[in-house]
């Protein structure tokens, strides 16, 4: 709202209000940062740790200031260990304090630290307390991980057409994660009939919005020939509209593509790289991979 040329605007402003005590200001210019570090331009630690302290100091200094959204990504970063040494113990605690004020993604946040056992017991019962907690806001994020519960069957009867046929409906709603799982629904026939050609287009859509997971999927499609036909230069364009908001699978996928010369120039310097990003990322099959070429840790 402060630049009429936003093509031109630098962010000296934002800046500026951050340092004079701006919490919004400083919750956005941390926002902006984690934008740019899921780009990929930068290549080392040493370029990219900084930033994430920074994202980091400006986050505490929003949560400070009581920013119950800089507070939400403040747990984040304890959580991944992101900026900051990992705690997940001090994420859960902060996501406590947001789900006293009724914040639904502090409750979906929460019901996942009590599914994975972090920062809390592993209690799947707590969980889906939780999401429906999210849910009964009217929180479609809270009934897809409640489906996702039943698609596992966590804390709950083992019921994945019940839970293909939430996706779907979540899905024809326009909700693009949704969408996503019922791709994975009809890619390997999970409470559907297998259809390739209904899972890719499920992906599609979900990656027409812009979410990390369709486009990675949409990439995988393309790769293996699941619904399309096999195309390694379309996979590997998929994998980086993935990448650019730092999906640790699509750069696992990528490290593939540089690893095997898919789609792009075999370049092992390259899938390190990409690898690494995916492994910092907790992307097990990644670890592995640096393993194997003896570039871990």
């Amino acid at each position: 709202m402060h630049c009429e040329n936003q093509d031109t605007a630098d962010r000296s402003w934002l800046v500026a209000q951050a340092e004079h005590g701006n919490a919004a200001a400083s919750y956005f210019l941390a926002r902006i940062l984690q934008v740019d570090l899921s780009s990929g331009r930068f290549e080392r630690a040493s370029e990219w740790k900084p930033i994430q302290k920074e994202i980091f100091c400006q986050l505490e200094k929003g949560a400070e200031a009581d920013h119950f959204m800089a507070q939400f990504h403040l747990a984040g970063c304890y959580h991944d260990g992101a900026g900051v040494d990992q705690d997940h113990t001090k994420a859960v605690e902060l996501y406590r304090s947001l789900v006293d004020r009724g914040i639904p993604q502090a409750q979906i946040a929460l019901g996942s630290c009590y599914e994975d056992g972090e920062g809390v017991d592993q209690d799947y019962d707590a969980a889906i307390e939780w999401y429906s907690k999210a849910a009964d806001q009217g929180s479609d994020d809270g009934r897809l991980h409640i489906a996702v519960c039943w698609f596992y069957g966590f804390g709950t009867t083992y019921d994945r057409k019940k839970a293909a046929g939430i996706f779907e409906q979540l899905a024809d709603e326009g909700h693009s994660d949704s969408q996503f799982w019922v791709g994975q629904c009809y890619l390997d026939g999970h409470g559907v009939w297998e259809d390739h050609k209904k899972s890719f287009e499920w992906y599609s859509k979900s990656a027409d919005q812009g979410n990390s997971y369709g486009q990675w999927r949409v990439g995988v499609s393309y790769y293996w020939g699941y619904g399309v036909t096999e195309d390694h230069t379309k996979a590997v364009e998929w994998y980086r509209k993935s990448i650019e908001q730092g999906n640790r699978y699509g750069q696992y996928s990528l490290g593939g593509c540089y690893k095997n010369g898919h789609g792009v120039p075999a370049d092992i310097d390259a899938a390190v790289f990409w690898y690494r990003k995916s492994a910092d990322q907790g992307h097990l099959g990644a670890i592995y991979k640096l393993k194997d070429l003896g570039k871990w840790p």
